[in-house]
């Protein structure tokens, strides 16, 4: 069974696992911002109660703390528990649900960089084409009407 817990809901120790889970090394690097103090991180949080463009969510798959999914307007983003293998595809799945199902976006988007070849894969294998360019960062985008989930 997958549970979407919406960050505002989020217990003290969730946020704080969710915190040290990107600013893992594995996530970090593929992220903007490398490191996120304690202090910024519930900020943000707090921030999530008065911002409709952005939903953000911690995923549990049979109660197991899988990962972050999240929406910024039409733009997706995830990252995995760092100890958890293989949970990409869950990850996309929800959050593509949550795009067209729940928001019911048209379109979704997803800021990549280039060298992360296996978020580009996994992007591919649910349809997500490229439509941008620039030297470090690919946009890819699923439209709702092209998708295959």
């Amino acid at each position: 069974m997958i549970e979407h817990v919406n960050f505002i809901d989020l217990s003290v120790d969730e946020k704080k696992l969710v915190l040290e889970w990107r600013n893992s090394r594995e996530v970090s690097f593929y992220m903007h911002s490398k490191e996120i103090s304690l202090e910024e991180h519930f900020c943000f949080i707090e921030s999530l109660k008065k911002n409709q463009e952005k939903s953000y969510f911690l995923v549990k798959y049979d109660g197991e703390n899988i990962g972050v999914i999240y929406l910024v307007d039409d733009f997706l983003g995830l990252y995995a528990n760092p100890e958890c293998q293989g949970v990409g595809k869950i990850l996309l799945h929800e959050i593509i649900i949550i795009a067209f199902e729940v928001k019911k976006l048209s379109s979704l988007k997803a800021e990549v960089y280039k060298e992360n070849e296996k978020a580009i894969k996994l992007y591919e294998k649910f349809g997500f084409s490229i439509i941008q360019k620039t030297e470090h960062i690919l946009i890819m985008e699923l439209e709702n009407e092209n998708r295959s989930s």
